[in-house]
């Protein structure tokens, strides 16, 4: 069983980033940014902790300061370029959220622009950051609490997770709040991490006894996800109220998609189109929302809107070539994948002994 990224996870993620760009672009896909960003989530979780429970297993222990500068290197030189650009297209166009941008530009750098909003300021161009800060919360957050279970309650740490699972789902859909609260607050989006936080102790128990699960066509749960994220809407005052429950539905749904593209292969899922979509997918996701609610090309359409989504896919792929892969070399030369001295010594002790 496969742990390591492979084609189909990459796939899950451009399906998730396409999702949201086509929700955001006025196809009919209504339902397309919740089902994509609730994908994000349980795909973070469950990569994330397999991560953990690999350098657990190795090493004896988790070198969290690694941990965070290898997240700061994959993810601050994207955002940073855009947080440099996007002040010169709001200038180009005579916006004036521009004198507001340092606000916006200084909470998504800090990956607090969730709670930024909630307290009331809106972020202009930047709004659809929010994700990243839940998501950026959640490295901060998780390795500590991992480290916990895994030292007093290794045994019960699948049991665990899924019962905080299981209480962060109740919460999302049951507890209430403005709609903004409710859609963007880091409470009420964990139940998503955490299932994937499920999936990977519970892959990682299955591997470690042994046991083998039948393989699934990732194909399956793939076009369901299409599908349902293309369930008929019928406006925000009729649609909100569906926003927690079918939060619910398509994180499950996400577990279904991940296990089986961890677990099997599918042409279509695994197709050079969706891993090139997954590969630049956090580049697009931080430039086509930033182009579409600038004032380029006038007024919002889906015409325009598609012009400036395939904009941003050339943007980001820049970005992934010009920025991204060159920057991610430097894990080497930091050591970040380098073990600390006390997983060295780690290692050293459990090394068989040579026989006198």
């Amino acid at each position: 069983m496969q742990h390591s990224r492979n084609r189909d996870l990459d796939g899950v993620r451009g399906l998730a980033v396409l999702l949201v760009v086509a929700a955001h672009s006025g196809l009919p896909v209504r339902w397309g940014g919740l089902s994509g960003v609730t994908l994000f989530f349980v795909l973070s979780g469950y990569l994330i902790t397999s991560l953990l429970i690999r350098e657990w297993e190795r090493w004896g222990s988790i070198s969290l300061w690694r941990f965070w500068g290898r997240r700061a290197l994959r993810l601050l030189p994207a955002l940073v370029l855009l947080l440099v650009l996007a002040p010169l297209v709001l200038w180009a166009t005579g916006d004036n959220r521009l004198s507001s941008y340092p606000t916006a530009a200084l909470a998504s750098l800090f990956y607090v622009g969730n709670w930024v909003r909630i307290a009331g300021t809106d972020l202009g161009v930047l709004n659809h950051l929010w994700s990243l800060s839940v998501e950026e919360q959640f490295y901060v957050i998780w390795p500590a609490i991992f480290i916990a279970l895994m030292t007093w309650l290794r045994s019960r740490a699948l049991a665990v997770a899924l019962s905080l699972a299981a209480l962060a789902t109740f919460y999302s859909v049951w507890t209430q709040g403005t709609a903004l609260r409710l859609d963007i607050s880091t409470e009420t989006n964990a139940f998503a991490l955490l299932l994937g936080v499920s999936l990977a102790f519970a892959l990682s128990g299955v591997r470690s006894r042994g046991w083998e699960l039948p393989a699934a066509d990732p194909l399956v749960p793939f076009v369901v996800m299409v599908a349902v994220s293309a369930f008929p809407s019928h406006g925000l005052a009729v649609d909100h109220p569906l926003f927690r429950p079918l939060g619910a539905v398509y994180a499950v749904l996400g577990v279904w998609l991940v296990y089986a593209a961890v677990s099997g292969h599918s042409r279509v899922v695994g197709s050079r189109v969706m891993v090139f979509f997954g590969t630049i997918s956090y580049a697009l996701y931080l430039w086509h929302q930033t182009f579409i609610n600038s004032h380029l090309l006038g007024e919002h359409s889906t015409p325009r809107n598609l012009v400036l989504i395939a904009a941003a896919i050339l943007v980001s792929w820049l970005s992934w070539v010009l920025v991204e892969r060159p920057v991610s070399r430097l894990r080497g030369r930091l050591r970040l994948d380098q073990p600390s001295r006390r997983q060295q010594e780690f290692a050293e002790r459990q090394a068989p002994q040579p026989v006198s």
